[in-house]
């Protein structure tokens, strides 16, 4: 009779209570043969697939999965200690450790080394179908395998190495451990995979994590890498500087910026910004205006130049020595070129209190009751 998956199945099932019976559990054999069944297993389920047949994936994952688990308990017991003829365990004079003698310990390596690749492209088929615990714990046995030192041919290049990583870091973010997924992003970055987005999820994580020193670093070392061939690393370190109140770094660095990106409306804000600490509103007026040329649903872009001519007009109330209509007539035309941009902005953003401040004293100023009521009940 020929056997099938289901062969192996319901022999491992009647195996299976060996694994925990007192007798047999702390056997090598017990888990050898245990390692066994499961890679024939796993076999089986490849050759059904080089013939057409529907696999499922996920338990032809896991069914190598389990095979090197119940391979390093093979391994771990695997070891009996040599004695001399008083009894006492003979010790190696090179190593100065005990001498020990293997049963299994060869045949169970030898299935795992033919199956070592197995690991890491069955953890991308387990991704596939979002078994990330599985395509984690695959990536990770691929590695560790790749770790070892008793058996050159587990010898894999770095770079593969470093790759799988990145991925197991990516499955570990899928199931939502992101520091674990900041830790494996940083392996694969150290062992030499240096690719882009091994720092883009990183910085997502970070930032998930509320790291902000970290999220900053890692911004410094994306930078200095990548340039400014993509803007986020640079308005990272733009914000920090900000935040610092350095502005003199932070202008430096969006001066450095906006070489590469001229167009970037983001950076044209931030420019308008920096330019307004150092002088005043009228300077940075052009950035903000430019701004929203190339953007017309920039939020903050809006709100600065609506925040320009609403500042234009209270400072025109406070040098006029007009009152009531006539000192009305000269302000209000510019409260109105103030709405349009404030509204937008507060459209997009409603959340923006400083919009609202300001449209609730124009609205107020206005006469707009309608307006100035739907506001309050926004709130």
């Amino acid at each position: 009779m020929s056997t099938t998956v289901n062969t192996y199945e319901q022999a491992f099932n009647k195996f299976k209570p060996a694994l925990t019976n007192d007798e047999t559990r702390n056997r090598a054999e017990t888990w050898a043969l245990a390692n066994r069944i499961k890679i024939e297993q796993f076999d089986k389920y490849m050759d059904n697939r080089r013939v057409g047949k529907k696999i499922d994936i996920k338990a032809m994952g896991h069914t190598l999965l389990d095979a090197y688990d119940y391979s390093i308990n093979a391994l771990k017991l695997d070891t009996i200690h040599i004695l001399d003829k008083k009894g006492q365990p003979e010790i190696d004079k090179k190593t100065k450790r005990p001498k020990v003698r293997t049963k299994y310990s060869k045949e169970v390596v030898n299935r795992l080394v033919e199956h070592h690749d197995n690991y890491r492209t069955m953890g991308s088929e387990l991704y596939n179908v979002k078994d990330w615990d599985g395509a984690y714990k695959a990536w990770d046995y691929y590695c560790q395998m790749a770790a070892r030192n008793d058996d050159r041919r587990w010898l894999k290049p770095d770079s593969i190495i470093a790759e799988v990583r990145y991925y197991q870091g990516i499955a570990a973010w899928q199931k939502t451990d992101t520091i674990d997924a900041v830790r494996l992003f940083s392996i694969a970055r150290h062992m030499g995979y240096n690719r882009k987005e091994a720092y883009d999820y990183a910085l997502v994580c970070l930032s998930d994590l509320g790291n902000e020193q970290e999220v900053v670093k890692l911004a410094w070392e994306a930078y200095l890498k990548f340039g400014t061939s993509d803007p986020q690393y640079i308005r990272i370190l733009i914000n920090y500087y900000l935040g610092l109140l350095d502005y003199s770094g932070a202008n430096d660095l969006i001066d450095e910026a906006m070489e590469a990106n001229p167009n970037d409306d983001e950076l044209l804000n931030l420019k308008g910004l920096v330019v307004e600490t150092y002088h005043d509103i009228y300077e940075a007026f052009p950035y903000y205006q430019r701004c929203i040329e190339l953007n017309d649903s920039n939020a903050s872009g809006l709100f600065n130049v609506g925040r320009f001519f609403y500042n234009k007009a209270m400072e025109t109330r406070q040098n006029s020595n007009l009152y009531g209509k006539k000192l009305a007539d000269l302000v209000n035309p510019i409260y109105r070129e103030a709405l349009p941009y404030l509204e937008k902005s507060y459209e997009i953003n409603p959340h923006n209190p400083d919009v609202v401040n300001a449209l609730r004293d124009i609205y107020y100023k206005l006469g707009e009751a309608d307006k100035l009521q739907a506001i309050e009940s926004r709130q």
